[in-house]
């Protein structure tokens, strides 16, 4: 009877022990678990033909801008043209009071006829005392005084048609007029004022605003960059005359303009106190947006480079040395020390250290390297990661 009651009581102890075994056992096969691999992201190398761009500002210039001034002196009488209206070459803007050169003019004319007047007594006299010459009915110095007084009248007949000409340019002057077509801005002088040919007093100033110039400055030393770049990759540089035709033009909030540039030249010599370059593009403006003196954003193609490699920005650890991380074909990785060129619409160039299909990461990197661990899960950069979710079965008897 006494053995029968023991028996249960064993029973349960012994199932009692196994669970704390098995569970233990359970426990200790958790802590041996292997670090998870963490996700990283990753882009595949890809070598191609690039045309080198550089983002550089610019300022709008007019193509053609004259500054109107006064070529007398005088009173200015009256204002023809609306300040900020567009104009025509040819078209009168001020008058200035002229009666002074009308006066002179008609002075001048009066000389003239004196002078005409002269020369035609002057000319007969000549005729009739060469005649007289010939019989020695008069002396020699009579004829030569007869022929000075001709040449003397000629003289002022040449005198008086120059002095109509500059009264009647006077008068023609007196009326301002447009030199080119184009916008006139504000009148810098008003009616009552007094102009001054001595001083070239500034009256006004007309602007050409289609097309502009855009003005680009370019560091040398970056020029003189791509080309050994290009030198090394086997690729001809042509002279900066001979780069890319178009330029895209960008305002300063990134909003690109709707019209495409057209780069001119670009000077063979830099600037000894700044070491820039300058540039000069020619830009479309059929809709009169932009204004001279505007700054810009102009993107300026540089070159062309062939087997080109472009890497996001945070794929690349910048330093003295500039690495990247490489993936392995077991999912390890490695440091890849590469040679970063420029920047390239917020990516790095990158001109050695890389092969074609070799895969760079990008991103995750941070987390991997602070959990010192050796293997990672590449997934394609860009793509969502679906992390697992950890549910617990419910144990019997909950």
């Amino acid at each position: 009877m006494k053995n029968n009651l023991l028996k249960p009581i064993l029973l349960g102890a012994i199932l009692l022990i196994n669970t704390v075994s098995a569970v233990g056992q359970q426990a200790q096969t958790q802590t041996k678990k292997q670090p998870p691999k963490l996700p990283v992201g990753f882009v595949t190398v890809i070598p191609k033909t690039l045309a080198l761009t550089k983002n550089l500002p610019g300022r709008l210039v007019a193509v053609r801008d004259a500054v109107v001034r006064a070529r007398i002196s005088g009173i200015v009488e009256k204002r023809f043209f609306k300040e900020g209206s567009y104009v025509h070459a040819g078209e009168a803007l001020f008058q200035i009071d002229d009666r002074q050169f009308r006066a002179n003019l008609a002075s001048a004319k009066a000389q003239l006829a004196q002078a005409q007047a002269s020369q035609k007594l002057s000319a007969g006299d000549v005729r009739r005392y060469q005649s007289l010459l010939k019989s020695k009915a008069i002396s020699r110095q009579v004829y030569d005084q007869a022929q000075a007084k001709l040449a003397a009248a000629n003289a002022a007949i040449q005198s008086a048609k120059a002095a109509i000409t500059q009264a009647e340019l006077n008068i023609e002057y007196a009326k301002v007029t447009a030199p080119i077509d184009g916008y006139i801005g504000q009148a810098s002088v008003t009616e009552g004022a007094l102009v001054s040919a001595g001083s070239a007093t500034q009256m006004a100033q007309i602007q050409q605003i289609d097309p502009l110039y855009i003005d680009i400055k370019q560091p040398a030393t970056q020029i003189i960059k791509i080309k050994q770049m290009l030198l090394k990759n086997g690729t001809t540089v042509k002279d900066i005359e001979q780069m890319g035709i178009g330029v895209k033009v960008f305002f300063d909030d990134g909003t690109p303009y709707a019209h495409q540039g057209k780069l001119l030249f670009a000077n063979v010599s830099a600037n000894p106190t700044t070491g820039e370059a300058s540039l000069r593009a020619t830009l479309p403006n059929p809709d009169h947006l932009l204004m001279p003196g505007l700054y810009v954003r102009v993107e300026v193609p540089q070159a062309k480079l062939d087997n080109a490699v472009l890497l996001p920005q945070q794929a690349v650890t910048r330093g003295k040395v500039d690495t990247v991380f490489v993936l392995n074909d077991d999912n390890t990785y490695a440091p890849r020390p590469i040679k970063v060129v420029q920047s390239q619409n917020n990516q790095w160039l990158i001109s050695e250290g890389l092969k074609a299909g070799e895969r760079v990461i990008v991103d995750g990197m941070q987390t991997v390297l602070m959990m010192h661990l050796k293997t990672v899960t590449p997934v394609p950069f860009g793509k969502k990661i679906k992390k697992p979710q950890n549910k617990q079965k419910p144990q019997k008897g909950e």
